[in-house]
């Protein structure tokens, strides 16, 4: 099909036209396997059985909650079992086809579907965990299903060749006549929850319930862990489903509750990936284990002691605090903190008060990174001592922050001035390019924007901020972005490469920006589209990515650290409900921060449910678009200290609003406790841009309906793909739009006349 372009009279009418680089290339094997053609030469008659590969660049995770080794699994609908049993199933009719689709069922759940074409039949492989109790024990049982529909004119025998040790739940023959379907169900344990005790017996699994059985369990129960956090419903639902599919691996990755970073290759955790991943879950509302797992946090057991994870050690206690309330618990571990914290002031030892030198970007320096991180441990600190009515405490950490922030401050005027910098250096008396920040695409450049947490996490708790990390981050990040070699938009490079698993958690200290405040979002989204290593899973380092038989998108072609990165994940997760709506701790709400212009298009609707707020309390903003007019409804609890209301596109932008204070020059409306909605007129309505034409035939095969587009009508909703069975289903726009565009951030489409088939067309702001 070719690509539609509308006319220029065809516009749309909503307006005118820490990474922490050492210890990862220590411990995780730099993976440089080409995803096409790894599970080539399996075609016999029976799959043969093979020592576990937990290294294969498309990794992924299925398993159940707090089990101790979930399994490893691949595209071609093979995973690796570890606990002992160090073998790979897999089903010998997956034939390494030049097009495949790998997805997670229902769009989220960590049942994973692989789909592909042969002998005129369309093969899908499904494989998921489900925690099973025979025998008076527990164990994880991986269920596989293997569907073979024909759409054939003749009758094909296909045999799902199991590998030995998967055991057959029904016997339905391998004939399957035209215009049949047919499902082989298979079983096996593959976890038994880090105990020792004998694995279950074939008869018994195969008596412990049907596939369909446990599949509407694991969806229940993944359903229910779901509903216990902060719910978003966004304009891109791809980023909802890679957030709830964060929540979920985190489950499966970690034993029991304690949580780990990976299960192939960081299958431990390290203190600052804790403080970080603590945090995330806390600020969704994931609090029913909150105290055993700040409990179980010792900084100083840790495979490598880094220093700022005992510098940042006070935040996730802090953040419990503020979504609680419960300053029983946290006085009861007050000395703890007090502990860590007042580590900072032992550390900051390096030329004029700023922290000691660390080995935080892959060779000794000075930090700046490091400094960030000890502010926002003093600022967490500080408030944890205020709530707990200690007045000294709180006034050394007030002090000592002064101190501090005084030191990186001249540190960081010196350098910049004596060198004629337009960015905040990676070391405070240093330029970039004397280190690793200044090698080609080495993401470390952006370390402060994610690990120094003190632009944005720093401002929500109150934190006095001046200075160079504060007033250059714009110019950090056009300066950045502009020095990467070959790279797209959105991404920060890798340790060297393409990205990392941090990608979108590098846009968090945009959020604290002017010009950047949408980048964590936008980020993301390039993950989405361009980096993935398995469904919603990524590497902590991509050196690479490229085409594959995977489709549609591009992919991970190699990875380094563990897939999925749950440090990344978290990262990602927390900067998109805060692009959204984050809680400050004078009790004020902020909603809106950094949201897409793009999702301000008519029609549009972002909404958040059940977030955390002060004092154990939930509640929910919803932000809807017409043209000129955006709308704000506040839903659940009302926060104590109200809402600022402050989108991007506000920004000396807004001609009124039905209620609250209008400051158009910063592009806020400031609603007082216990106002429930707004809507804003924009003086100026978005205007958007074209980014072109779409082919549809090709999205269509790529999301494997080889049977390519049909129009099937005359109006603008009358495409429709084409099934291997000659089926006519819809499609989404929005997904073939990224589809022809992968680089194009919240790109999304529109029909300039709706009687118009062809007047389909891409846009972005």
């Amino acid at each position: 099909m070719r690509r539609i372009t509308p006319s220029p009279s065809q516009l749309p009418t909503d307006g005118p036209p820490r990474h922490r680089t050492l210890r990862r290339r220590l411990l995780g094997a730099v993976l440089g396997v080409a995803l096409v053609g790894f599970a080539a030469g399996v075609q016999t008659l029976h799959a043969d059985p093979a020592r576990a590969n937990t290294t294969q660049v498309d990794s992924a995770v299925i398993g159940w909650d707090g089990d101790k080794d979930a399994a490893i699994a691949h595209r071609g609908g093979s995973f690796d079992i570890r606990d002992g049993k160090n073998t790979t199933a897999r089903f010998g009719i997956y034939n390494n086809p030049a097009s495949l689709q790998w997805s997670n069922a229902g769009g989220y759940y960590p049942a994973l579907v692989t789909s592909f074409q042969r002998d005129n039949t369309t093969v899908t492989i499904t494989n998921f965990g489900d925690k099973v109790t025979t025998g008076g024990h527990d164990y994880v049982a991986v269920y596989s299903r293997v569907t073979v529909d024909n759409h054939d004119t003749v009758a094909h025998t296909e045999d799902p060749a199991p590998s030995s040790g998967l055991i057959p739940l029904n016997n339905v023959g391998n004939t399957v006549q035209p215009g049949q379907t047919v499902s082989h169900d298979y079983v096996i344990a593959v976890d038994r929850f880090g105990a020792t005790y004998p694995w279950p017996s074939d008869s018994s699994l195969a008596a412990a319930g049907s596939y369909d059985s446990h599949y509407a369990h694991m969806t229940t129960y993944w359903d229910g862990r779901l509903q216990e956090i902060a719910q978003l419903d966004l304009p891109d639902p791809r980023l909802v489903n890679a957030y709830k599919a964060g929540l979920i691996y985190g489950e499966i990755v970690k034993d029991d509750t304690a949580l780990h970073v990976g299960e192939n290759g960081y299958d431990q955790v390290w203190n600052h990936d804790l403080v970080g991943m603590l945090v995330n879950r806390f600020a969704q509302g994931d609090l029913a284990d909150a105290k055993a797992q700040l409990t179980q946090f010792d900084p100083n057991n840790s495979p490598a002691n880094y220093d700022d994870g005992h510098w940042t050690f006070p935040w996730p206690w802090a953040v419990y605090l503020q979504k609680t309330g419960d300053t029983a618990f946290v006085q009861s571990n007050f000395n703890r903190i007090r502990t860590e914290a007042h580590q900072i002031q032992t550390d900051a030892t390096g030329p004029g008060g700023v922290m000691k030198a660390t080995y935080d970007i892959d060779s000794m320096g000075h930090w700046t990174v490091d400094n960030a991180e000890a502010l926002m441990g003093l600022t967490a600190y500080r408030y944890i001592a205020d709530k707990l009515g200690n007045t000294p405490e709180a006034n050394w950490a007030q002090q000592t922050y002064n101190t501090l922030l005084s030191a990186v401050n001249t540190a960081l005027t010196n350098t910049i001035n004596a060198n004629h910098l337009t960015y905040i250096p990676c070391a405070v008396d240093a330029p970039n390019d004397g280190n690793a920040c200044g090698q080609k695409n080495n993401a470390n450049w952006a370390a402060l924007f994610l690990f120094g947490r003190w632009n944005w996490d720093g401002y929500l708790f109150g934190a006095q901020q001046s200075g160079p990390m504060a007033a250059m981050l714009d110019s950090t990040y056009a300066n950045g972005f502009a020095k990467l070699s070959g790279l797209p938009p959105h991404t920060y490079g890798g340790y060297t490469g393409f990205s990392t698993g941090y990608n979108a958690g590098y846009g968090e200290a945009g959020l604290a920006s002017a010009d950047h405040r949408a980048e964590g979002v936008y980020d993301y989204q390039f993950m989405i589209t361009n980096t993935q290593s398995a469904p919603f899973s990524w590497w902590e380092g991509i050196p690479t990515a490229g085409t594959t038989n995977w489709s549609p998108g591009t992919h991970a072609t190699a990875g380094t650290g563990s897939s999925p990165h749950m440090w990344g994940q978290a990262n990602g997760s927390k900067v998109l409900l805060d692009s959204f709506l984050a809680e400050k701790t004078d009790g004020q709400v902020i909603v809106g921060r950094g949201l897409p212009t793009e999702w301000l298009r008519s029609g549009a609707r972002t909404s958040a449910t059940n977030v955390p707020i002060a004092g154990g309390h939930r509640m929910g903003a919803t932000i809807t678009s017409s043209g000129s007019a955006v709308t704000l409804n506040l839903s659940g609890d009302r926060p104590a200290g109200g809402v600022s209301f402050q989108v991007p596109a506000f920004v000396g932008n807004i001609a009124s609003a039905t209620a609250g204070t209008v400051n158009s020059a910063t592009g806020t409306v400031t609603l007082p406790a216990g106002t429930t909605s707004t809507t804003v007129t924009l003086t100026r309505p978005p205007a958007f841009q074209s980014s072109g034409g779409l082919d549809l035939n090709g999205y269509c095969k790529s999301i494997g309906n080889t049977g390519g587009v049909s129009l099937d009508g005359t109006t603008a909703n009358d495409w429709h793909c084409v099934t291997p069975d000659g089926d006519h289903v819809s499609m989404s726009m929005d997904d073939a739009c990224t589809y022809a565009y992968p680089y194009a951030a919240s790109v999304f489409s529109r029909a300039a006349t709706a009687s118009d088939p062809n007047s389909w067309a891409c846009w972005h702001f």
